[in-house]
């Protein structure tokens, strides 16, 4: 999406050219009165108008497809990640390929292909809902011999909290990739169409002076550090070793079900005792299983913490360092009081 639109570029020419006159008028009068503070004042709007001026052609020569901003991200970005996206994100090969990253149709970083974060914890969660619904089929079993009751419910119950558990961490971390490549989409969406002229408008006039330097560094932030920060992220969640699949959640799911059909299909007059311990057996063969699978499992919702929580929460402090920065060159003295002793 261009920087500007050509009714973007004219409203900035046109309050450019009222602040020259401002500024002029300023200067007449303070020598016309003889005024030193009209004077000063004069001088300084047309100065910042000038600088200005070469601030909005710099701008729209940095940012402009073939800019320089533009061309180094994605020189950047290029040689070592590789993804598909939106046609609207594509002209910032950074946010393309964050965007895959979190919840795109995959990326491939270094010559490997990877499936984004919410295709991951997707995957993981189907099959953990299918293997609750067996499970919790099976643990509602109750079988009633003479006056003997059994349940399998007392063994399977640990097993479907430690389940719903792992749903709901998956469940948070999905929501949270879609909610970051959501804000990645109105970044590429916003920055330079609405966000940048609309900074350099409000720096033009001399009470916004400040507000619109901020803004114009958090573009520079949110455009170009941000998305850039997801490919470093990538980069150490890359060599953090896992290995993420649901083949073991389908094979328990399948013994499980295999399990719940033998149960229901047992009847009174098939008891003749040797059932209980093969039903029994098949338990404890389940429940070894699951402590196998758990442990795998902690491993992936570890991973899926780094990705969609302590490693976004790095670029956001980045990010903020790097506005606070811009802010104090365009003039701006935003102060972020958390990170005041960075």
């Amino acid at each position: 999406m261009p920087a500007f639109s050509a009714y973007d570029f004219s409203i900035v020419i046109a309050v450019l050219s009222i602040m020259i006159a401002i500024g002029g008028i300023a200067l007449g009068l303070g020598y016309a009165m003889n005024s030193k503070p009209l004077k000063e004042f004069g001088k300084d709007e047309i100065y910042q108008s000038l600088i200005n001026g070469v601030m909005v052609g710099g701008l729209i020569a940095l940012f402009m497809p073939s800019g320089i901003i533009t061309t180094t991200v994605n020189s950047i970005a290029s040689p070592s990640v590789s993804a598909q996206c939106p046609s609207y994100l594509a002209q910032n090969a950074a946010i393309c390929f964050s965007y895959a990253y979190l919840s795109g149709a995959g990326y491939t970083f270094n010559g490997v292909y990877h499936s984004s974060v919410l295709s991951l914890s997707t995957m993981l969660m189907a099959a953990l809902f299918a293997l609750n619904t067996v499970l919790g089929l099976l643990a509602s079993v109750k079988m009633s011999i003479l006056l003997i009751t059994f349940s399998p419910s007392a063994i399977l119950a640990p097993i479907l909290n430690q389940i719903q558990f792992f749903i709901k961490a998956l469940t948070t971390a999905s929501l949270s990739a879609y909610v970051q490549s959501s804000i990645l989409s109105a970044i590429a969406v916003s920055s330079l169409s609405i966000l940048l002229p609309l900074g350099i408008m409000l720096r033009t006039f001399y009470p916004s002076r400040k507000l619109g330097g901020f803004m114009i560094a958090t573009v520079i932030g949110l455009y170009v550090v941000f998305p850039l920060t997801y490919i470093m992220d990538a980069n150490i969640l890359n060599s953090y070793s896992t290995s993420i699949s649901n083949a073991s959640i389908v094979n328990m799911t399948n013994q499980a079900t295999s399990l719940n059909g033998y149960v229901s299909g047992i009847s009174v007059s098939d008891a003749n005792g040797s059932f209980l311990s093969k039903i029994s057996d098949a338990l404890k063969s389940l429940a070894a299983d699951f402590s196998s699978l758990a442990n795998q499992l902690m491993e992936d919702v570890a991973y899926f913490i780094m990705a969609a929580f302590i490693l976004p929460a790095f670029s956001i402090v980045l990010t903020s360092i790097s506005i606070k920065e811009f802010s104090g060159i365009l003039g701006s003295e935003i102060n972020f009081n958390i990170f005041d002793a960075v």
